[in-house]
């Protein structure tokens, strides 16, 4: 009889810790899934940034008024050319594709993305390093906002 006990004890301390497991694993899910929502999002506005500086710096595109203006040592096509790459990589991140990156790769995807606009803001445009300064502040504010 004790022996009955102890493993009808035993089966629903199991089992219930099996439901338990189950509850933590889903909730887990819903919640990464959220960071990947978050990640998307952030993602999309990084790249609404290098467009606006991509869009300045091309020779080929007009704009009457540009906000990054570009120093004489500026490679107009090679400085274009690297900020579409960046356009393409930081896409990725918007992609079902990252959503089975675990959170910190994607961070250090982003945070690369991020220094090698960093470098062609500071190097390549007039006042590079005040503008720099200004889209570190309006990404890391759109950050706060979305995460």
């Amino acid at each position: 009889m004790d022996v009955m006990s102890v493993v009808l004890v035993g089966g629903l301390v199991t089992y219930f810790m099996y439901l338990n497991i189950n509850k933590v694993t889903q909730n887990l899910e819903e919640s990464k899934q959220g960071s990947f929502e978050s990640y998307a999002n952030f993602s999309a506005k990084v790249q609404e940034y290098i467009r606006e500086v991509k869009k300045d710096l091309d020779d080929d595109m007009e704009c009457e008024d540009p906000k990054y203006c570009k120093t004489e040592s500026c490679d107009s096509k090679q400085v274009t050319k690297a900020l579409a790459d960046l356009i393409r990589k930081s896409s990725f991140y918007e992609t079902m594709l990252a959503k089975r990156k675990d959170p910190k790769e994607v961070e250090a995807g982003l945070m690369d993305i991020l220094t090698q606009f960093d470098v062609i803001v500071r190097e390549n445009c007039i006042d590079g390093d005040v503008l720099a300064d200004e889209l570190q502040d309006m990404l890391a504010q759109d950050y706060q906002r979305i995460v």
